[in-house]
């Protein structure tokens, strides 16, 4: 099995910051929409991350966000990739200063064609009508695989993964990289390090 690229996404308590970060996954993920249980603030997050290793490279997550908004947490908490969550068109996408990533419910509409964003990787999630993401719920791995198949971008693969299901996620999908969040949870927005672990290192395995 192929090395895939390992995002732990929702992290919004500062020892679990710091925990997470010697576990050495690729990406650290953080929440910036008010509405989320996981909703972090910019300044919390440039504190909590001042030390992590340039090896993790960390994203924030927006939703039909402003510009400006968008653009003040990226100076604060120093963001290496914006990941839009929301109904953004491919124009807003390319007025990021940094790498962007574009999520979409794989179970609704998918971009067609997918080329009309230029970003530097697809997010497929499932769709939930209550949140636009975290939901815990699997999403449809073979219409997953089919868009990994025709796409020259990256395709990280999220919605309901854990420890138990990610390999044969990775095996049918062929993603570039996975996304867990409420599947390393002890609590609502509390990580179980132990699930961590082990997700890291299901992803790892040979």
């Amino acid at each position: 099995m192929k090395k895939v690229f390992v995002k732990i996404c929702g992290l919004c308590i500062p020892e679990d910051v710091e925990a997470v970060a010697v576990l050495k996954p690729d990406v650290m993920c953080f929440v910036f929409l008010h509405m989320s249980r996981l909703a972090v603030k910019a300044e919390d997050v440039a504190d909590w991350t001042r030390d992590l290793p340039a090896t993790i490279q960390k994203v924030g997550i927006f939703v039909d966000s402003q510009l400006a908004e968008i653009a003040k947490a990226i100076k604060i908490a120093k963001l290496d990739v914006v990941q839009l969550h929301g109904h953004e068109p491919p124009e807003i996408c390319e007025l990021m200063p940094v790498k962007v990533w574009k999520a979409f419910s794989v179970e609704r509409k998918l971009p067609d064609p997918p080329e009309a964003y230029h970003v530097d990787a697809f997010v497929l999630d499932s769709y939930s009508a209550e949140t636009p993401g975290g939901t815990g719920i699997v999403g449809d791995w073979d219409r997953s695989r089919e868009f990994v198949k025709t796409s020259d971008t990256p395709v990280v693969l999220a919605g309901g993964l854990n420890a138990e299901n990610v390999r044969e996620g990775i095996r049918k999908v062929k993603p570039w990289g996975v996304d867990v969040s409420s599947g390393v949870e002890l609590r609502p927005g509390k990580k179980d390090l132990e699930k961590v672990r082990e997700f890291i290192k299901q992803c790892r395995k040979r």
